[in-house]
């Protein structure tokens, strides 16, 4: 959808990183192609992994999930930035507002509709304070980070919709999916079900068995804090257009 929006005002070049034989080297291909964007394609190895782990500065102690995603979105913003790019545009915040999540729908199924809001909100709410962080910091080492859905007219937008706009079944983000539609995105991208990037890529599998990973996870030192909140305040300090609103 992201592409699909940019493509009507600006060049658009997709970038990807994976492991050798990993679901999203075959998939980004094929979404490549049926979007009429060029991609740019990073083989991951475990050096390179082993390499971003070691730069890795967050002011929490980060999970296999939080080194997978750092580790990712620091090479394909990197690679961008050597292809000459100055942005990156990065989808986060979809799935909390528009009900992405699996554990929504076990929301739904057990608690009814305000047990689901209620989880999706705490989503919202608790990115701030911990994904945005890595994200940022992870990318804007190289160029500069935008996330279009922390935007205040689209935060403010998918707050409102009703959850049956957004989780029928097994079906989620129904309303991104319908408006990807009408933006002429294929219907076989459309109904394609998620896969978290840190398994789809591979990169998981990878950071788990490193002992880099297993030696520093415990550790959160000063350094490390001030590099991360210097890299998101810097970020903040230059970019207004894009704006993450916690919903009072």
């Amino acid at each position: 959808m992201l592409v699909a929006c940019a493509k009507r005002v600006t060049k658009v070049v997709a970038c990807t990183a994976a492991m050798e034989g990993a679901p999203d080297v075959v998939k980004a291909k094929e979404a490549a192609a049926r979007l009429d964007v060029e991609l740019v394609s990073t083989r991951l190895t475990e050096g390179a992994v082993w390499k971003e782990l070691e730069e890795m500065r967050l002011p929490f102690e980060p999970t296999a999930m939080d080194a997978s995603l750092w580790s990712l979105y620091s090479v394909v913003a990197r690679t961008a930035s050597e292809r000459g790019a100055t942005v990156l545009l990065l989808g986060q915040l979809a799935d909390e507002l528009f009900g992405g999540y699996a554990k929504y729908r076990t929301a739904l199924a057990d608690g009814g509709e305000a047990k689901a809001e209620e989880a999706m909100r705490a989503d919202i709410d608790g990115y701030a304070a911990r994904g945005r962080i890595r994200d940022v910091g992870a990318c804007s080492r190289w160029l500069q980070p935008r996330f279009p859905f922390e935007a205040k007219e689209v935060v403010d937008l998918g707050l409102a919709f009703p959850l049956s706009f957004k989780i029928s079944g097994t079906a989620t983000k129904l309303v991104l999916r319908r408006a990807a539609v009408l933006l002429g995105v294929p219907d076989e991208l459309t109904e394609t079900p998620k896969k978290a990037a840190q398994y789809s890529s591979g990169i998981q599998k990878v950071v788990l068995g490193t002992s880099l990973f297993n030696r520093r996870k415990s550790k959160a030192n000063h350094d490390s804090i001030a590099a991360a909140e210097g890299e998101a305040g810097r970020f903040q300090a230059t970019s207004r257009e894009v704006q993450l609103l916690r919903p009072g």
